[in-house]
C-alpha cells in the first residue's frame, strides 16, 4: 500500500486550501488503493461508503444505456473527487473505471462528513468540485444533442481532453490517454463506425493525427475554431 504525503496531497488541487493537520487526519484514517487498468472501482447500484479522490492516473465515470451500450460520462485525472453521494446514502447511479494504473485515496463517508461540518476549507473544496461537475455536465448534455455534427462534437470532446491532459509534443499536443475508437464512441453515445469515419475526416483538415491509440493534436486553437464555427 503506498503511503502518500501532506506535501504530495498539497499539489492537488482538491487539498491545496486544507490545512495541513486536517490533511494528516485524513491521511491517518484512510488508504491509498491501486487498480490496474479496466479495474471496476464500484458499479451503478453498489452502496459505497467511500469518498474517493484520484491520486494519480485517470479513471472513467460511465453508464449504461437501455441498449447495453457504455456512454462515458466523464474521464478524470489527478486530484478530482470521483464520487458525489456524499451526503444520501443511496446507491451510486454510475460505473467507475480505471482507464489506466490509477491510485485512489479510500476514505470513509461518515469520517469525511465530519470533517465537512469542522472545516469550511474542505467543505470548499468539495463545493467548487461539485460547480465544475455541473458545468461539465451542461456541456455535455450541450455537445450530445443532435444538433451538432458529430465531426464538431469529437473535435470539442478531445480539444477538452488536450486541455485537461494534453502533453506538449513536437507535432502538436498528445492527449496522455490510450483512446481506442471504441472508447472515444463510447465517451460520444455514438457508433464506432461513425467515429471512425469523422476522424478521417478531421486527419484530413490537418486538425487532428491518430497514432498508437493516441490523438495528437496539431493545431488546438484552430480545433477549438473548428468546433465552435
Amino acid at each position: 500500500m503506498k503511503k502518500i504525503s501532506i506535501e504530495e496531497m498539497k499539489k492537488l488541487e482538491f487539498f491545496r486550501e486544507v490545512p495541513s493537520s486536517l490533511i494528516q487526519t485524513i491521511l491517518n484514517q484512510s488508504h491509498a488503493v491501486s487498480y490496474q487498468k479496466g479495474a471496476i472501482v464500484f458499479h451503478a447500484k453498489d452502496m459505497v461508503n467511500f469518498i474517493y479522490i484520484v491520486i494519480n492516473g485517470k479513471v472513467s465515470i460511465y453508464n449504461i444505456t437501455k441498449h447495453g451500450n457504455r456512454k462515458i460520462i466523464f474521464i478524470l485525472g489527478k486530484g478530482n473527487l470521483i464520487n458525489h453521494n456524499i451526503i444520501n446514502s443511496k446507491p451510486v447511479s454510475v460505473f467507475c473505471e480505471a482507464v489506466c494504473p490509477a491510485t485512489l485515496l479510500q476514505i470513509p463517508k461518515s469520517n469525511f462528513l465530519k470533517w465537512m461540518d469542522q472545516d469550511t476549507a474542505l467543505m470548499h473544496a468539495v463545493m467548487n468540485s461539485y460547480e465544475r461537475h455541473l458545468w461539465r455536465m451542461s456541456h455535455q448534455l450541450k455537445n450530445t444533442t443532435g444538433n451538432m455534427y458529430l465531426e464538431r462534437k469529437i473535435a470539442a470532446k478531445l480539444w477538452k481532453l488536450g486541455r485537461d491532459f494534453g502533453v506538449k509534443k513536437e507535432d502538436g499536443v498528445e492527449i496522455d490517454i490510450d483512446l481506442t475508437m471504441n472508447l472515444l464512441a463510447d465517451l460520444l453515445g455514438a457508433p464506432r463506425e461513425n467515429v471512425s469515419r469523422a476522424c478521417k475526416n478531421l486527419s484530413s483538415r490537418n486538425l487532428l493525427i491518430y497514432r498508437n491509440r493516441r490523438f495528437i493534436l496539431p493545431m488546438p486553437d484552430e480545433l477549438a475554431e473548428f468546433y465552435k464555427a
